[in-house]
């Protein structure tokens, strides 16, 4: 069965349900979506795995560049503050 005859497959389980088949489903949904979120960002917005996966790459590419900063050099700035 494919994601469309799921789909319709469910809602029409949904229009039909009890109370309590559709609080199960409710809560099944938000532990999925809480699954898709990998870390929070220092404000506190959540981020995806898809957009760390993203900012993993970016940031290797940085390394493998050369656009990187040495724990020494972070030492040395550091004695400055």
């Amino acid at each position: 069965m494919g994601a469309t005859e799921l789909r319709k497959e469910l809602h029409s389980y949904i229009d039909h349900a009890d109370e309590t088949f559709l609080k199960m489903v409710h809560a099944m949904s938000r532990e999925y979506k809480k699954s898709e979120i990998a870390g929070y960002n220092v404000d506190g917005t959540p981020i995806t795995q898809k957009d760390l996966k993203s900012r993993v790459k970016a940031a290797s590419k940085r390394v493998k560049s050369g656009l990187y900063t040495t724990q020494e050099e972070v030492e040395k700035g550091m004695e400055n503050w």
